[in-house]
């Protein structure tokens, strides 16, 4: 009984109209990770407390390393700054499949450089590399494609930093689904992902990911085929922000 409210408030919430296109400090989706078809884990998205024009966006992903072939525990901040629709920089610690380190990077749209540091055992680097003016991380790259119309046919080319190592985030919406989740089905909007990521996380093939088709365009699934394997994404629950940003 208590599921099935839960699937009927997540239902209403993303059936309920929005005034513009967007997300909220206060917001928090969350996921059931599978990987290699078996439960594993989840994933978090939180939109934190302001300050000022810096909203931050906290990505938390935790597996339990099936069978001890794989071990992911990820805590990443994006620094998102509500004028520009740009991020400021980002923080993380992760430790990803044998491998503990902390990054952060900071970035200076007037010189259209990054600063980025690395810590993995015991050693510290720090690099200042040359960076589109537009460019995003990978968390504000999310962002921003959720705040865009996202009709299908569109493509959105996004520049992307990360770390040293930068790309193109090609996003082509191709088409309407039905999905089906474990927060119950929801109409979404599909969305073919390409990236060029590199080491444990570079993908073989394409990435996808459905969002709500409503104003939010809430992430309900997402799939990408990893080095380390396939790895699934499914709406769990959804929370809701306070004031809706604009576009």
């Amino acid at each position: 009984m208590h599921k099935r409210l839960a699937i009927l408030a997540v239902a209403a919430l993303l059936a309920a109209p929005a005034g513009a296109r967007g997300f909220s400090p206060g917001e928090e989706t969350v996921f059931r990770i599978t990987y290699l078809s078996l439960p594993t884990g989840e994933g978090r998205i939180v939109v934190g407390k302001p300050e000022g024009d810096i909203w931050p966006v906290v990505f938390q992903a935790k597996t339990q390393g099936v069978a001890g072939l794989v071990d992911i525990r990820e805590h990443l901040v994006s620094y998102w700054d509500t004028r520009t629709k740009l991020t400021r920089g980002s923080d993380l610690k992760a430790y990803e499949v044998g491998d503990f380190h902390q990054d952060s990077a900071r970035f200076d749209r007037a010189t259209g450089k990054a600063t980025v540091t690395v810590q993995r055992k015991g050693k510290k680097k720090e690099q200042t590399i040359e960076v589109p003016r537009d460019v995003q991380d990978l968390t504000s790259a999310f962002m921003w494609l959720r705040l865009q119309p996202l009709e299908v046919g569109r493509r959105y080319d996004v520049p992307v930093a990360s770390g040293t190592h930068q790309f193109t985030l090609i996003a082509e919406v191709v088409g309407r689904e039905r999905v089906e989740t474990p927060a119950g089905a929801f109409p979404t909007i599909k969305v073919k992902i390409q990236t060029a990521l590199e080491g444990k996380f570079s993908t073989k093939r394409d990435s996808w990911m459905w969002l709500s088709d409503d104003a939010r365009h809430v992430l309900v699934r997402a799939e990408a085929d990893f080095a380390v394997g396939s790895i699934v994404a499914e709406l769990r629950s959804y929370t809701p922000g306070g004031e809706v940003a604009a576009r």
